[in-house]
């Protein structure tokens, strides 16, 4: 089995569970787990026992050897992880609502992950994979973004499926706004596209309608949170019913959906599958992301191989 190569942002997420009151204030109190939702999807492909590989670039500090540690310990490999020798790892704070949705706040500015350069990618790391995964986060800036497009392109070279999730923080941007023409232009550049309902909806509102995707990329899957997940080809579209669960926490769930996603495509030609087959994956992703939901933290939540094996769509 090829390795799935996953490229991004490895960050803390301080994830608020509750407030203590003390001398007349309430306090929210905070639990620090790894994050980042490319480093998600690789520990979630490792946990699914597949090889994963994770390129990104973290703080000479604790909070980057807490990542290391963690991924590692996780079963990614961490061989080609860059360390800024001056720049602090990136930092979330997520407060969770009473249906266990997220709202963000980040402390990224000139951190480890967004001075990564071109020059940086380890070339090494690309070889071999069969597939490449990317998030939006990484093109928030020109300089980030002009080094997301060479691994991109690097990846293309050596023959690995490109996978996009859109994964839109409109606060990480300038102006606070996602530029959807930057979207739009590495959504071309993809194979598979994970998007949401609600950023599909927002990126047609910019004027870049889904469907005009379908010109490059060969299968895009519109999420929506329990809903039904729509997943569009050139072939035709289905829609597929996600598990019931009781959300506990979000913060994985679309990221373990990816990893099981990647997983189950891994070494598949797209072109290939029937739409049953499509279909039988998408449910195999759903109850991945299903089970992630169902617990609190990114990383501690994904699901193991032995916890969704019963989904896999494929003979043993």
């Amino acid at each position: 089995m090829k390795p799935i190569l996953c490229f991004g942002e490895l960050l803390i997420d301080f994830l608020n569970f509750n407030s203590a009151h003390e001398g007349g204030f309430d306090l929210p109190e905070f639990r620090q787990y790894p994050g980042g939702a490319p480093a998600n999807v690789a520990a979630a492909v490792a946990r699914l026992e597949a090889p994963a590989r994770f390129v990104g670039q973290v703080g000479d500090d604790r909070f980057g050897r807490f990542l290391t540690d963690a991924m590692v310990q996780l079963g990614v490999d961490m061989t080609y992880l860059g360390v800024h020798p001056s720049a602090h790892t990136p930092l979330a704070y997520v407060f969770l609502d009473d249906d266990g949705e997220r709202s963000f706040e980040f402390l990224r500015k000139a951190s480890a992950d967004v001075l990564m350069t071109p020059e940086d990618l380890p070339i090494p790391a690309f070889e071999g994979a069969g597939l490449f995964h990317f998030c939006s986060n990484t093109l928030t800036d020109v300089a980030i973004a002009r080094t997301t497009e060479a691994a991109v392109a690097q990846a293309r070279r050596v023959g690995a499926t490109i996978s996009f999730d859109v994964n839109l923080r409109h606060n990480l941007w300038p102006k606070t706004t996602v530029d959807p023409a930057v979207i739009d232009r590495f959504l071309r550049l993809a194979d598979i596209v994970k998007v949401s309902k609600e950023e599909a909806d927002w990126i047609e509102a910019s004027g870049f309608p889904i469907e005009e995707w379908l010109d490059t990329v060969k299968a895009i899957w519109v999420t929506d949170g329990g809903g039904d997940i729509r997943v569009l080809t050139r072939a035709g579209d289905l829609l597929v019913t996600p598990p019931a669960v009781k959300a506990v926490d979000t913060t994985a769930g679309g990221d373990a959906f990816s990893g099981g996603l990647l997983r189950a495509l891994n070494g598949r030609e797209l072109s290939h599958l029937s739409q049953n087959e499509l279909e039988q994956i998408t449910q195999f992703a759903a109850a991945c992301g299903a089970k992630a939901v169902s617990r609190a933290g990114a990383l501690p939540s994904l699901p193991t191989w032995s916890e969704v094996s019963d989904h896999w769509p494929f003979d043993a």
